[in-house]
């Protein structure tokens, strides 16, 4: 899974509760240092993404003394990460987990997954900063980053061709371009505002230059979703819902769906891994979308957000560690492993190395139309911008996210507001986990 919805938010959340503790100083000296057991080991990998067994068959036929036997969870998101902090204490927990970024922190600070720098060494030389800040905390590296997921516009260029219009490059030409499209054609929008997607708000918001938490020393947080960065994204968003210029129906619903595939949607600010999902959401218009780099706030400034995103970190219960880590950064890392990715699981890698595979030069199918859509990619990932951490309750922003913008929808008020409840949400839940916060 590439992308963030509430339907990877596990219902449960009050498991994270179960230790109260801060980033710094949780990992175990247990399992976690065993040493290299230098016989043949088995590997349990839980992973829900779809292709993934075609990847461990590569790595099992070249690796016979380290083979690895992947499950596909019950659940996927925080229904899957509650499980492995409920586990972590029996024992239980697999070698290796899939895990968002966004969450990594919250299995860092339940001491469910270790840190790997004396097995994978310096990643600096091979992926950027912004995606190694994904997976390390206060000095030490929690996993190899899997893929990177740039925000970018995708639009209907024959509609666009039909108006005249190219696609915006910035926000004041984005706005402009709403409201050309709805004034010819007051039933076509240029895109949708979604409070079902907290991940796509956060990724808008680091691209303003927003920063929602950040650690100081070993047990300060400092709490800011609700900053004037922040603000400015919904009250951006806030205006053109007020003048009706798109529509606040959310992604993924059946009437979005409907509106992609016949054109009342025109555009979609999305992510990289779109064209994976629009198949299923717009079949019959294939070949007409066209993906252009996500519009700037000042003109000529290529920062960019990220929606999505995953690794795979070891688990405080693996026996084989260094054999896990080898296993983990094969797969992100090498040439085979990531070029596996991208046959079986459509990754577009964050090995920067990586990035000018062959098998990148094939557009999706659904972009067949757009031959240098992953040489975008790659332009468009090297000004990603992203959240210098995760906050260790990420889970209840998301959650809160949902809940406040929709109201806001709803009760036509101002959909910065909702950033205030957001903050006192997730303050709330932090200082109930034990957490100091400062500021």
């Amino acid at each position: 899974m590439r992308k963030t919805t509430l339907r990877t938010l596990g219902a449960t959340v009050g498991v994270l509760a179960a230790a109260a503790t801060v980033l710094t100083g949780c990992s175990s000296s247990g399992s976690g240092d065993a040493a290299s057991s230098g016989g043949k080991v088995t590997l349990n990998y839980v992973n829900w993404d779809g292709g993934m067994q075609a990847v461990v068959d590569e790595w099992n036929k070249a690796n016979p003394n380290i083979q690895v036997k992947l499950t596909k969870p019950s659940g996927t998101g925080y229904t899957l990460y509650n499980k492995l902090i409920t586990n972590n204490k029996a024992g239980t927990n697999p070698d290796v987990t899939e895990v968002e970024y966004q969450a990594l922190p919250a299995l860092i600070a339940n001491n469910v997954v270790i840190p790997i720098d004396k097995y994978v060494g310096d990643l600096s030389g091979e992926f950027s900063k912004s995606t190694l800040a994904q997976v390390q905390f206060e000095g030490k590296t929690y996993g190899v980053p899997q893929n990177v997921c740039p925000m970018v516009f995708f639009y209907r260029k024959d509609i666009f061709d039909s108006l005249g219009l190219k696609a915006p490059t910035t926000w004041d030409e984005y706005a402009a371009d709403a409201a050309a499209i709805h004034a010819a054609d007051p039933k076509k929008y240029i895109g949708n505002f979604t409070a079902a997607d907290p991940g796509w708000f956060a990724g808008l918001a680091q691209q303003a230059g927003a920063n929602w938490w950040s650690a100081s020393g070993s047990d300060q947080w400092t709490v800011a979703i609700n900053d004037a960065q922040s603000k400015k994204v919904a009250d951006y968003w806030g205006d053109l819902v007020n003048k009706a210029l798109v529509s606040p129906e959310p992604n993924w619903s059946a009437q979005w769906n409907t509106d992609m595939n016949n054109g009342t949607l025109v555009g979609w600010v999305g992510a990289q891994w779109g064209p994976n999902q629009l198949p299923s959401i717009a079949k019959d218009t294939a070949g007409k979308w066209q993906a252009a780099a996500l519009p700037a706030w000042t003109a000529g400034d290529d920062t960019v957000g990220i929606w999505g995103g995953e690794t795979e970190a070891v688990t405080t219960n693996s026996k084989h560690p260094a054999e896990a880590a080898k296993f983990v950064k094969w797969m992100n890392s090498s040439k085979d492993g990531v070029n596996s990715l991208i046959k079986n699981v459509q990754v577009f890698p964050a090995s920067i190395p990586n990035q000018s595979l062959p098998a990148l030069q094939t557009p999706p199918p659904f972009m067949s139309n757009q031959p240098d859509y992953n040489t975008l990619m790659a332009t468009v990932a090297k000004g990603v911008r992203t959240f210098d951490i995760w906050g260790p309750n990420a889970n209840v922003t998301f959650d809160s996210y949902s809940n406040a913008f929709a109201a806001a929808l709803q009760n036509k008020t101002q959909l910065s507001g909702a950033l205030d409840k957001m903050q006192t949400d997730t303050v709330a839940d932090m200082k109930k986990l034990g957490f100091k916060i400062t500021g």
